[in-house]
């Protein structure tokens, strides 16, 4: 087994940005660079903030973003945190009905019917 990219975009204020996120499927959220968040111009969730634990095991209260943007042709908006690269965590996937083939290193949609999660093939 490897590690799976999917590709998709994020649209902000001024322009479209795309990417090669990583999919992770111990994160929540979609995570993006926050120097490409302020470049997006991404609005805030009033009133919402995570607390997220970084890989080395950092504990940080951040905002919640508003991301709207594309995943393997799909759209989605969903809330965005900062974070060191290009993400997508299990929530988007299971919203937008996808799982993670790990053999096969990509993600695809679940066949009609199928509930999810697992998440995982």
């Amino acid at each position: 087994m490897g590690v799976t990219y999917a590709k998709g975009s994020i649209t902000g204020k001024t322009e479209t940005r795309e990417y090669n996120f990583l999919v992770d499927t111990g994160a929540t959220w979609v995570g993006i660079p926050q120097a490409d968040i302020n470049a997006l111009g991404l609005d805030t969730v009033p009133n919402a903030s995570a607390r997220l634990m970084t890989a080395d095991g950092t504990i940080k209260d951040t905002p919640i973003y508003i991301a709207v943007g594309m995943l393997e042709g799909t759209g989605f908006v969903n809330g965005a945190v900062p974070a060191a690269m290009p993400l997508v965590g299990y929530n988007l996937l299971q919203d937008l009905g996808f799982k993670v083939d790990l053999v096969n290193e990509r993600i695809e949609p679940r066949p009609e019917g199928e509930i999810g999660p697992p998440f995982l093939l």
